[in-house]
């Protein structure tokens, strides 16, 4: 129970419970601190300013978000418990990198805590005495268990998004197919939908370009005659992989055709779909080619 003298008072900070806010839009945790002011008769006032959200990574705290309180002041009354609210909201990627900190383990936080406290002068003094401001910092280290966070997470929806991390490509002859992999993002999260499929079909043209650019190309005979094509069974080194990635991606450029949206209104379930199996193949076929994994 961290304790910050005023003068003469005495304030202590208990963190009583860490829930999730299930009226929120996004992830967002309630935090109740409870604050006990001793060693006075008078009130005070507590402006809340910055104040943040650390987690624990190899006994050092890494920050997570800051933390917004429930109200611009509080009235602390002497020696009576008050209760004051304060909300971190997260995101999935937030709540991922959280996960990855804790490993399986218990929840170290850190809760920094920073207000500017205004002292009440008393009422029978006989000249108006200027308001008296003091700085408060204070932190609470808290240990959630993990049995208990992982309650709180699934409250806050988490388990209900999946979250791929795809690495990033550094091979510079790629650079190309991740720009528009790229540009395909960022036109779902504007809610441009119909132009995610045109970006994703643009990255696998990129991409089978290179792959042919490589080498790995051979001639096949349709209607129209002979024409070339990848070879992505020597691209990939296996007959098999090579025929299933070959298919896959015949199908997927059927599906990022707009002929094959006609007279239907391209949604965000279409949208996820194409950036998933396009990002999902040029990060495979790419890997495969530059580090012949």
């Amino acid at each position: 129970m961290p304790e910050v003298r005023i003068g003469n008072f005495k304030l202590s900070f208990t963190c009583r419970g860490l829930l999730p806010e299930t009226s929120s839009l996004i992830p967002r945790l309630q935090i109740s601190i409870e604050i006990i002011l001793t060693a006075t008769n008078y009130p005070l006032t507590l402006i809340p300013t910055i104040s943040k959200l650390d987690i624990f990574s190899e006994d050092r705290p890494l920050y997570i978000t800051s933390v917004v309180p429930d109200q611009p002041f509080y009235e602390i009354e002497p020696a009576s418990p008050s209760t004051c609210y304060f909300y971190a909201d997260l995101d999935h990627f937030k709540l991922n990198e959280i996960e990855k900190v804790r490993k399986g383990e218990d929840l170290r936080l850190r809760l920094q805590l920073s207000f500017l406290a205004e002292v009440q002068q008393p009422i029978q003094q006989p000249i108006q005495q200027p308001i008296t401001k003091y700085p408060i910092i204070t932190q609470l280290d808290e240990r959630i268990a993990k049995s208990d966070w992982i309650e709180t997470i699934s409250q806050l929806r988490f388990k209900d998004v999946a979250l791929i991390e795809i690495p990033k490509i550094e091979a510079p002859e790629f650079s190309d197919v991740i720009s528009k992999v790229n540009g395909a993002w960022k036109q779902y999260w504007l809610g441009e939908y119909d132009k995610v499929l045109t970006e994703c079909r643009k990255a696998m043209e990129s991409l089978t370009e290179i792959v042919k650019n490589e080498g790995f190309i051979k001639e096949e005979l349709n209607e129209k005659g002979k024409r070339t094509v990848p070879d992505f069974e020597k691209a990939l080194g296996h007959k098999d992989t090579g025929e299933i990635i070959k298919i896959i991606i015949q199908k997927h450029f059927g599906f990022l055709a707009p002929g094959s949206h006609y007279g239907k209104s391209i949604n965000r379930e279409d949208a996820e779909f194409a950036l998933i199996l396009t990002q999902g193949l040029v990060n495979f076929i790419s890997k495969k080619l530059v580090k012949g994994e």
